[in-house]
């Protein structure tokens, strides 16, 4: 005669799973949440990107119509972006038809009509949701998450 020791009812130890979800939950949960953080810095690197990019132009913009202060182009990106810490800079260039850059001061050999452009630069630092500088994934490689923003757009300034 055998004696079993199990309470009736119960399935036999080898048939019982009811914690195999909780198991696989707790061995997933970690990737899952590394992958939401990584969407949500992706997402806010994107956004402070597509903000500095808009200053920038808005910038550069300003400066087709005033190109004579950088100061005001400059404050008009950084305000533009709607960020905190943005620095911006300004630069005009000339280059003749040919495509030869010359002195906006000058002429181009033949009488043709110098070309001036405006280049605004916006720059930000970026703070990672991701405190570790490095993060390594053993043999499959490391990322290092992004530390600054930058932005950058040139316009041709229409000389009346």
């Amino acid at each position: 005669m055998r004696i079993s020791h199990r309470r009736p009812g119960r399935p036999p130890l080898a048939a019982d799973r009811s914690g195999n979800v909780m198991l696989e939950f707790a061995l997933a949960l970690p990737i899952l949440m590394l992958l939401t953080v990584g969407l949500l810095d992706l997402g806010s690197y994107s956004l402070q990107k597509s903000a500095m990019l808009q200053g920038a132009r808005a910038g550069a913009q300003y400066g087709i119509l005033d190109y004579s202060d950088a100061a005001k182009v400059n404050t008009t990106a950084q305000n533009a972006t709607g960020l905190a810490g943005v620095t911006a800079n300004t630069t005009w260039f000339c280059e003749c038809v040919a495509g030869t850059t010359v002195a906006c001061t000058t002429t181009c050999s033949g009488g043709t009509t110098i070309k001036r452009y405006v280049t605004v630069s916006t720059a930000k630092s970026f703070d990672s949701v991701l405190t570790a500088a490095t993060l390594s994934f053993g043999s499959f490689g490391s990322w290092t998450p992004p530390t600054s923003l930058s932005a950058s757009v040139t316009m041709m300034v229409v000389v009346p």
